[in-house]
């Protein structure tokens, strides 16, 4: 390869710049079915394109799939000019420097030289001849050469041009003088056929100032630039942003690029939804109005070139969406808040809650319960709407959490007319507790309820051995309460005075007074031997228990009991019944003055255990008790079982089916005892 000039080096340097920025531009080519010529192709271009097009190896191939004649391209040849000659062929149109050909053969012309024989005499004698010069033949030969070898283009056009020009007056003359250089010649003259003057001759298909049109497969040929052909335009694709500012509920301004060229005015296209709306503008900016709080909008802005949409610039945005309306708190607990409110008008994505503290929850209606707080504790919440990264401007409501249940609730020091009541607070925030006390029916007790700040307080003005019931609230802001925690005590009975005993035959009936207290232990001793000892809430022992309780009856959904009055008894008793089932949790209550009572709308198969008490002026008795299943109704159930384990290789013990059927027993009786009728039966093998 021949050494490259510096020229050529920059020429080479600039065009893979130039090859790396038409790549990054995206340039769009426009085929033109107008017949114009060169120069009204290259001003149409122009005016609604950017040039003509300048042709790549790679464009030509896009190119030539849909052309169907020739079309003028970017090239032509004395385009460009420096002061000293004309570099034909160097640029295109729109300055890139030709780093690519792609000529038809036979393309293109160049002016040439044509050598003519003819047969005529010359002279014997020998002509002058000048030491140091070659003959004609050498110099045709190397002339020929030249040509033939180069491959700088305007270099060989420049010299042909200047070989004819610098020697036409070698051929024009026939007889040698001194003042006419001559050809030089090595022999004599003589009467032979001979070389003709060497006449610079053009050829008539050359064009001397041609442009480049290309072929519908691609290659490329000279036209004269008068021609009307179609042409090809080309575009670098316009890449502008449009972008959205100062946007509120219904309103926002619209603002973009220009576009290259000469735009004539731009086109906006507004879609939501299915909706599209458009508007023309010749500024550089657009206040978009009417719009609905909270949606999503998609614009494009067309610079309109020529009547030709050129490439838009597109934003999507959305309005700010409304405040949320009416927030209000509907439940509070020790560790939630329950909150509700409005959907505003337009539209919305979500809702955002913010808590006190930084949490933030998202909500897709309109009502959201807020956990894991802390109770008694002071919270505000900040409700918002959002669509997209818009929020909406926050509703604000604070509300305090319930605080929570105080803990170890006890009394002691027990007094007449006394109690001491104490606690640990409860966990989380507090402010105070309320300290209530209530008996029998007088609901609070003088001097309660209560706020105090420590956690014990001695409860005072209580009647003497009476049932106090004894309750305390964690209070928070004064005002909001937890969940009591109650407990229930005595205070201290006042003495038993006028023991009246009162026998019969086979009892004993013991009477007193009472100075306080309403409940009271009775013992009874024989020979300093204590023989029997009862509890009664009333001045006088209770009466007997009835005896002998049985069940005479049953089906699947009832059983009747029996039993015998107390001995000695002297009158119609009364009789208070309770059936129950433990399994079940099934608990009744009656009352008669009969010795027998039905139960009905049990369960079958269930075990009920029954208890009858004689009431004797509004005392019950020791009860009589007896225990006695209905009838089952039987139901078979099959069970398969497959070992499964977590710890590696337990199933792969060698357990009998005597072993599982054993485990299986135990485990249903201990789950169901005796309380339902229930059976397991191992399966015969092979059924």
């Amino acid at each position: 390869m021949g050494n490259i000039s510096l020229q050529d080096k920059v020429l080479i340097l600039l065009s893979w710049a130039l090859v790396l920025r038409c790549s990054a531009a995206q340039r769009e080519y426009f085929p033109q079915l107008r017949n114009l010529t060169w120069d009204q192709a290259r001003t149409q271009c122009q005016a609604c394109f950017t040039e003509l097009v300048t042709l790549t190896p790679q464009n030509i191939q896009l190119l030539s799939q849909n052309l169907t004649s020739d079309y003028w391209v970017g090239l032509r040849k004395n385009f460009y000019c420096t002061s000293n000659h004309s570099m034909a062929w160097s640029r295109w149109a729109n300055g890139d420097p030709l780093i690519f050909q792609n000529w038809y053969p036979g393309s293109p012309l160049f002016k040439s030289t044509q050598k003519e024989y003819c047969c005529s005499c010359s002279c014997n004698n020998p002509a002058m001849t000048t030491p140091g010069k070659t003959s004609f033949t050498t110099l045709s030969n190397f002339t020929t050469s030249y040509v033939t070898n180069t491959t700088d283009m305007s270099s060989f056009t420049n010299f042909t041009n200047q070989t004819a020009t610098d020697f036409s007056s070698l051929w024009n003359s026939t007889t040698p003088t001194a003042a006419t250089p001559r050809m030089p010649v090595e022999a004599e003259c003589v009467r032979s056929p001979m070389l003709s003057p060497y006449v610079s001759k053009t050829d008539v298909n050359y064009i001397e100032d041609s442009c480049v049109a290309m072929l519908r497969f691609g290659a490329w040929i000279e036209k004269n630039c008068s021609e009307l052909l179609p042409f090809i335009c080309y575009e670098d694709r316009f890449l502008g942003q449009a972008i959205v500012t100062n946007s509120t509920f219904e309103n926002a301004r619209l603002s973009w690029l220009p576009g290259p060229g000469n735009i004539s005015h731009y086109r906006i296209e507004v879609k939501v939804d299915k909706n599209l709306t458009e508007f023309q503008t010749g500024n550089l900016s657009h206040d978009l109005v009417n719009l609905t709080a909270g949606t999503g909008y998609s614009v494009q802005v067309f610079p309109v070139k020529c009547g030709r949409d050129l490439h838009p610039q597109k934003v999507t945005f959305f309005t700010k969406p409304h405040k949320v309306e009416n927030l209000s708190v509907t439940n509070v607990t020790e560790t939630s808040v329950f909150l509700r409110w409005n959907k505003p008008a337009g539209n919305l994505h979500h809702y955002l809650i913010k808590v006190q503290g930084g949490e933030q929850i998202r909500s897709d209606t309109e009502s959201k319960e807020v956990d894991s707080l802390i109770p008694g504790n002071l919270y505000t919440f900040t409700v918002h709407s959002v669509v997209s990264d818009k929020w909406s401007e926050g509703y604000n409501i604070i509300e305090y959490t319930k605080p929570g249940k105080v803990l170890e609730l006890r009394v002691s020091n027990n007094t007449q007319n006394s109690v001491l009541l104490s606690w640990r607070p409860p966990e989380g925030k507090y402010t105070g507790f309320l300290v209530n006390a209530a008996y029998g029916n007088n609901m609070n007790v003088a001097g309660l309820p209560l706020v105090v700040n420590q956690t014990e307080w001695t409860v005072t003005g209580l009647p003497i051995g009476t049932e106090i019931t004894l309750r305390v609230i964690a209070l928070t802001n004064g005002t909001v309460r937890g969940k009591e925690e109650t407990v229930v005590d005595y205070t201290a009975p006042g003495p038993v005075s006028g023991l009246v005993l009162v026998p019969t035959s086979n009892s004993l009936t013991a009477k007193w007074n009472s100075s306080g207290g309403n409940s009271f232990t009775v013992e009874l001793y024989l020979n300093d031997q204590k023989v029997d000892k009862r509890n009664s809430t009333s001045p006088e022992w209770q009466p007997k228990p009835p005896t002998n309780a049985s069940a005479i009856s049953s089906n699947k959904n009832q059983i009747t009991f029996q039993w015998k009055p107390p001995e000695n008894i002297t009158t119609t008793a009364n009789y208070s019944l309770r059936i129950s089932s433990q399994f079940w949790g099934d608990n009744r209550s009656a009352t008669t003055n009969n010795t027998s009572y039905t139960f009905g709308n049990l369960k079958s198969g269930t075990r009920y255990h029954f208890e009858v008490q004689t009431v004797a002026d509004r005392e019950p008795s020791e009860p009589a008790q007896v225990s006695h299943c209905t009838d089952a109704e039987k139901r078979e159930i099959s069970l398969s079982m497959l070992c499964s384990s977590t710890e590696p290789l337990l199933c792969d013990k060698n357990t009998t089916r005597e072993e599982v059927f054993n485990q299986l027993n135990a485990r249903f009786n201990k789950l169901l005892g005796d309380n339902v009728f229930w059976e397991l039966k191992k399966q015969k093998a092979g059924d």
